[in-house]
């Protein structure tokens, strides 16, 4: 099985991103991603779409994500005409950005992508006439910037991208499937998460979202982004706590309390032992800056 790796479309490491439009009248080899992950928007015609053991009928308006380390191609190919867009996961993972508020975003970004991976693959995301000539203008507007090569390109498409992710985050619609449906209502309790961090949240209020027990939400929840649920929830209220220390004049312990701290001392070892520095270090650090 061949690997792909993303400097084999693009060597500015720099900005570690590419698009483009591929035709396709014959088959795909089956391949996987090493080192990206994959937004692919069905342009024009139709295949079969192989991923893992499976194999699935994908046409004009499907939207998916792959993962890294996914094998898939396409066979039976009619006319096939795919927007590749390839990226480093941490992209949109370690971005702090309001369409994490979505529960469509975690479904297609987070979610699809480790089902693909660990259980199978499952495209939920068909556009409608509006949405796909919504979508279209964006993409040709961001392969033209990246291809001109202009000054401010990584500007441009960078912003052109996070538009079309939330765009896609919007349109998306969780499955009604029973089979799929307790699964991807993960991405419902982490949309829950993103507006409510700054208020006590217990895990099994999150199970509870999820329809899932306190016991299988957490393993799954973890096993899918590789960190606690609780874990999640401290990383968003210290990502706020940061914005705070730099942009607001509160004290500390105001802070903490917008944070959703009850206790200021707890507050402050904790951001030293994610940032290594105390609040008032690191707000002092970022003025100097």
């Amino acid at each position: 099985m061949e690997p792909m790796y993303l400097n084999y479309f693009t060597r500015d490491d720099s900005f570690p991103f590419f698009i483009q439009y591929g035709y396709h009248d014959e088959n795909v080899f089956m391949h996987y991603h090493a080192d990206f992950s994959e937004l692919v928007i069905i342009m024009n015609g139709t295949a079969l779409h192989h991923v893992n053991q499976d194999s699935w009928f994908i046409k004009k308006g499907d939207v998916f994500v792959l993962g890294h380390d996914v094998v898939h191609g396409y066979t039976e190919t009619n006319e096939l005409q795919l927007c590749n867009i390839m990226f480093p996961e941490k992209i949109l993972l370690d971005s702090d950005f309001d369409t994490r508020k979505l529960s469509g975003f975690h479904a297609l970004f987070v979610i699809e992508p480790y089902l693909a991976k660990n259980h199978e693959f499952q495209s939920h995301l068909t556009l409608n006439l509006q949405q796909f000539e919504q979508v279209r203008s964006l993409t040709d507007t961001m392969l033209e910037e990246y291809q001109a090569g202009r000054t401010g390109r990584t500007t441009l498409v960078s912003s052109y991208f996070m538009v079309l992710v939330t765009l896609l985050s919007r349109f998306y619609h969780l499955p009604e499937k029973e089979n799929m449906k307790n699964i991807m209502n993960i991405a419902k309790s982490v949309s829950y998460m993103e507006n409510h961090f700054t208020e006590a949240i217990p895990v099994n209020r999150l199970a509870e979202i999820s329809n899932l027990s306190t016991r299988h939400f957490t393993r799954l929840f973890t096993a899918t982004y590789h960190i606690t649920p609780g874990s999640y929830l401290l990383s968003l209220r210290m990502q706020y706590a940061c914005h705070l220390l730099e942009n607001s004049s509160d004290s500390v312990s105001e802070i903490a309390l917008q944070c959703g701290f009850n206790d200021s001392n707890y507050f402050s070892r904790q951001f030293h032992k994610l940032y290594k520095f105390s609040p008032r270090e690191y707000r002092k650090m970022k003025k100097i800056i």
